[in-house]
């Protein structure tokens, strides 16, 4: 890709619904072009390239990655293969944008990040409710001092769907984490959150299904929230401040 007018084209690892639906967005875009789709097997990736129009179908994740045409790697791989994918996708100089979560640990998290730094290639985790016109609304009204000094919030995020399939604090929690961090974090105090209590229930398959913490934050803010994949919540989102919610 040369100019700031050149086409950006894409290659979707992984084929499943979240897959389908990135594709249709790029589709919308102007100056991107969905151009490889990589998979487990030549079969699949047959079948969702030629559903969704894209040239080069290969039966492989290594195969899109190295692809010297693509410029962006999109990784919708399942989710205990995304940080292999990602240091996948930097190693043949793609830039990444992957689907939460990106890494299981912040360790895992740091490594990937480095080695784009390293390779000089942009890796965007796409937890896609932070570039929702309502979280800029949300922002516009805390800087206002609408709400005084915030001082707490707290996020759920239950859906009975998947229990056991995979972690749901990795599934669903980490909308409820980032969003803390978000309203909560003060980047002129030094320090990290501290995670000051949590519970958990485990699914007979060794996932977690239902995680509930509380978190100090270095500005002395506590943020609290619970994620599951067994049960239902209102999904929703509250930030506290010293003269209103």
């Amino acid at each position: 890709m040369t100019g700031t007018n050149s086409t950006v084209r894409w290659a979707i690892l992984g084929t499943g619904a979240i897959a389908s639906d990135m594709v249709q967005i790029l589709k919308q875009l102007p100056n991107c072009e969905v151009l490889a789709v990589g998979s487990r097997s030549v079969e699949g990736a047959k079948r969702f390239g030629d559903r969704w129009g894209i040239p080069r179908q290969y039966g492989s994740y290594e195969e899109a990655a190295s692809d010297k045409d693509v410029d962006v790697c999109y990784i919708a791989t399942p989710s205990l293969r995304h940080p292999k994918d990602c240091m996948l996708a930097i190693k043949n100089g793609k830039a990444v944008l992957c689907e939460k979560s990106m890494a299981p640990n912040d360790t895992i998290a740091k490594e990937i990040f480095d080695a784009a730094k390293e390779a000089n290639v942009l890796v965007v985790h796409g937890v896609w409710s932070r570039f929702f016109p309502a979280m800029q609304k949300v922002r516009q009204v805390i800087d206002s001092g609408e709400i005084g000094e915030v001082r707490s919030a707290r996020a759920s995020f239950c859906q009975n769907d998947g229990a056991g399939s995979c972690s749901a604090l990795l599934e669903t929690g980490i909308y409820c984490a980032q969003f803390l961090q978000w309203a909560l974090e003060d980047k002129a105090v030094s320090g990290s959150p501290i995670v000051r209590g949590a519970a958990k229930t485990i699914h007979e398959s060794g996932n977690d299904e239902h995680v509930t913490a509380i978190i100090e934050f270095p500005s002395k803010k506590i943020g609290s929230f619970e994620c599951s994949l067994a049960h239902c919540s209102d999904r929703s989102a509250t930030i506290y401040g010293s003269g209103g919610v």
